[in-house]
């Protein structure tokens, strides 16, 4: 009998510290899992920072190049860009262009014309073609105005130099007038004009009108 009873007793200690043991390995299992997952999440995180970082980085470069290709200057300034300059000598207000011709009717509007005159000048080896359309009017805030392409505004300039496809040689210059048809509270003197030096130009120059 006594031995059955240390049998007995020996089998629960035996139950218990195995029990004990296999509590402690699950907790163990359970913390190294939590630990993995933590690590996993930890990495995935920073991997997704690494990667804003890069392409914060990379937009911020891009928005710096793009900078870099617009030079300004003011009226009387010449701004040079690939070889080329340009050079706002002026700016007028009308509310019509007349050239005094009895036969052609006035160009009128219901805001105002803003009549530029810009001089280019080709410092390239080669000859340059330039155009009107070359050229943008910007508000000062941010309203883009096209140059004014109504017959009866181009007849009323026929006696102007303008830019109509015009070819200028190397070492050369071409001065011209480019208009504008804007609405009539537009502030001219905190406008800026823009110009480029093709039709796909990349480069560009910004002369503000004051």
């Amino acid at each position: 009998m006594k031995k059955v009873l240390k049998w007995g007793a020996i089998i629960l200690v035996a139950i218990i510290v195995i029990g004990a043991f296999m509590s402690d390995s699950e907790e163990d299992t359970a913390d190294s899992t939590a630990e993995d997952q933590t690590e996993g999440t930890n990495s995935d995180q920073e991997s997704n920072d690494e990667s804003s970082d890069s392409e914060g980085s990379n937009e911020s470069e891009e928005s710096s190049s793009e900078g870099e290709n617009t030079t300004q200057v003011g009226i009387g300034e010449p701004a040079a860009i690939a070889d080329v300059s340009f050079t706002v000598n002026g700016v007028e207000e009308v509310s019509e262009i007349d050239d005094g011709n009895e036969f052609t009717e006035p160009a009128t509007t219901s805001g105002k014309f803003v009549i530029v005159d810009v001089t280019i000048g080709n410092d390239k080896s080669e000859s340059i073609t330039i155009d009107s359309s070359f050229f943008k009017l910007f508000s000062s805030d941010g309203v883009e105005y096209e140059p004014a392409s109504d017959g009866n505004v181009m007849m009323n300039m026929a006696d102007e130099d303008n830019f109509f496809l015009e070819q200028v040689n190397p070492g050369l210059e071409k001065s011209g007038k480019v208009v504008f048809e804007v609405g009539g509270d537009l502030d001219v003197a905190s406008s800026t004009l823009q110009g480029q030096t093709g039709f796909w130009g990349t480069e560009k120059v910004e002369i503000a009108l004051q």
